[in-house]
């Protein structure tokens, strides 16, 4: 070395580049600095350098002499293979003989790594690597220092916004609260006078109070027809609400498809029928019982099959298939129409809430836009999917996928002790049971006892809860339908009373309520009512359901 320099000797050089190595043309070791012999104690004159040390960042060692001539105007990073030390080294080329003499110092990212691998600042000579180091440590310690005040400032805003979000959350769970009472309050107010609408329509319609012409049949049939359209109305509104709120529960089934799809098909005849529209029903035999709720199943399919009736022109054709997809263990239910068809521009917004394709003031199609929105939503908690096919003229096609499993469909067995009841034949003789009917609307109770009394049971009134009481343990009826806002006592806290009594515990109580929010059927039960119907109740599905629980009595 001190042949090739005039300026320092050999002495000099190591003292002033304590981490420098020399290398041959094989990459041997033939010199190494003070500082980095005490490092990497087994790198010796001798071995390899690729035993030591890898190229950084480099997908290969790639370390040979080529590599070197490319290199001697820039700086090359070399990473320790044992411990976490890297060196910034420069290439410097001595020709006679080859010789790649390697000067610089540690690549320090912290200055904690000074101690992690065992170097001391007297280490370092007075040359641009100490100056660096020095830099980057006295640069580290203010940026610590920043980074203190920094933490303590986002500290005191963290805190700061919590405590707003806390004051927004609460103010959010009182508007939702609100809501809900409010949707409760909606829905009992408008059940109510629906309730006795649909019960006197019913009545009238089978002669209860006497026989009717034809024209005034038919006035009464459109009477009930708009009671039931505003009812399906409310109860898209509450759905969507609840399913908005996270508070939509199912009530998992196994159910016959086949079964589900006919009783769908019957719902929207009539109106098939009025546009001369046929209808036809394709079933998979594999795809026969499907795991869901059935009742939400039902209305996804409603919901379809009445917008497919909606927007088909009269005489046109619409068909319901089913049909299993072992592939997606999936069953999917299309219902297809000649209709008038849907734009792929259309398509994406069909499923949103409150919108109509053709919402001018002028429209040919009513509608509220929430039957759509309400089967995705529907299909979406069952866990599975709708895709639409549609041509403009040509007519759609919806298809609800929902998840099915061959080996695990079953169809179940009806629970021991109970029956069948056909209301035609099995009806109790006149002068039969004794009903108590509770309610604090006259309109309620003039419509649902007449149309007890004309299927010969015997009814009795009371008009609160505390009423009901006397009543009950005065009368002993048999059963009792028992509304739950009442005056004076409301209904839970009557039924209460009476599971109270050890010799009433198996008097059937039929809630008969306009309340229809997420918890009010729980709490119902709960207090011990043996069944809870909404209002308003169909009085066929009202007969049916007394004589349910009396026949179980009776067994009993």
């Amino acid at each position: 070395m001190t042949s090739t320099s005039t300026i320092i000797d050999h002495e000099q050089f190591r003292k002033l580049f304590p981490f420098m190595f020399v290398l041959d043309q094989s990459m041997k070791v033939l010199e190494i600095g003070s500082a980095l012999a005490r490092i990497v104690v087994e790198m010796v004159p001798g071995s390899m350098l690729t035993d030591h040390f890898k190229l950084y960042r480099v997908g290969q060692n790639g370390l040979d002499a080529e590599f070197l001539q490319r290199q001697t105007a820039s700086l090359i990073v070399f990473q320790a293979i044992k411990s976490n030390l890297f060196l910034r080294m420069q290439v410097l080329l001595v020709k006679n003989p080859d010789r790649y003499v390697f000067v610089g110092s540690p690549w320090l990212r912290a200055a904690a790594e000074l101690k992690d691998i065992g170097i001391v600042l007297p280490d370092f000579a007075l040359h641009d690597s100490t100056v660096d180091t020095l830099q980057l440590q006295q640069n580290t310690n203010v940026s610590l220092r920043e980074a203190k005040e920094l933490n303590i400032t986002l500290e005191r805003r963290v805190a700061d916004r919590t405590s707003e979000l806390s004051l927004a959350n609460a103010e959010l769970s009182r508007v939702m609260q609100s809501k809900d009472d409010f949707l409760s309050a909606m829905s009992h107010e408008l059940r109510t006078p629906l309730n006795a609408i649909l019960g006197l329509s019913e009545s009238l319609c089978e002669g209860v109070y006497g026989g009717l012409t034809d024209k005034q049949s038919k006035s009464i049939n459109t009477i009930a027809e708009s009671g039931h359209h505003l009812l399906s109305l409310i109860n898209d509104l509450l759905d969507i609400a609840k399913i908005g709120a996270g508070k939509m529960d199912l009530d998992w089934t196994n159910s016959n498809l086949e079964d589900l799809c006919k009783s769908s098909m019957r719902f929207i005849s009539g109106l098939a029928s009025k546009k001369k529209i046929s209808i036809s029903l394709f079933t998979d035999p594999i795809a026969s019982t499907i795991h869901a709720d059935q009742r939400r199943l039902k209305q996804i399919l409603v919901n379809l099959l009445s917008n497919a009736v909606k927007f088909t022109e009269a005489g046109g054709h619409i068909s319901l298939q089913t049909r299993s997809n072992p592939e997606r263990n999936a069953i999917e239910i299309s219902v297809t129409d000649n209709g008038i068809g849907i734009s792929n521009s259309d398509i994406e917004r069909l499923f949103r809430p409150f919108t109509q394709l053709d919402s001018k003031l002028s429209r040919q199609y009513a509608g509220t836009g929430l039957g759509l929105s309400l089967v995705l939503q529907l299909a979406e908690l069952h866990g599975g999917s709708v895709e639409v096919k549609s041509e403009l003229g040509k007519g759609s096609c919806f298809t609800v996928s929902l998840p099915w499993s061959e080996s695990k469909s079953h169809f179940p067995q009806p629970a021991p002790g109970y029956k069948n009841l056909d209301i035609s034949t099995d009806r109790v003789a006149a002068k039969g049971p004794l009903i108590l009917l509770v309610d604090d609307n006259e309109i309620n109770l003039s419509t649902v006892g007449d149309y007890l009394r004309a299927q010969d049971f015997c009814v009795i009134l009371a008009r609160n809860g505390l009423e009901a009481i006397q009543v009950v343990r005065e009368r002993k009826p048999q059963l009792v339908l028992m509304d739950i806002q009442l005056p004076v006592m409301d209904g839970i806290d009557a039924i209460s009373i009476l599971r109270a009594d050890p010799t009433l515990k198996s008097l059937p109580i039929l809630a008969l309520t306009s309340r229809a929010m997420v918890g009010d059927r729980e709490r119902c039960i709960e207090a011990g009512a043996n069944d809870y119907l909404t209002k308003p109740v169909q009085l066929k599905q009202l007969t049916h359901v007394i004589l349910s629980h009396l026949n179980h009595l009776k067994i009993k």
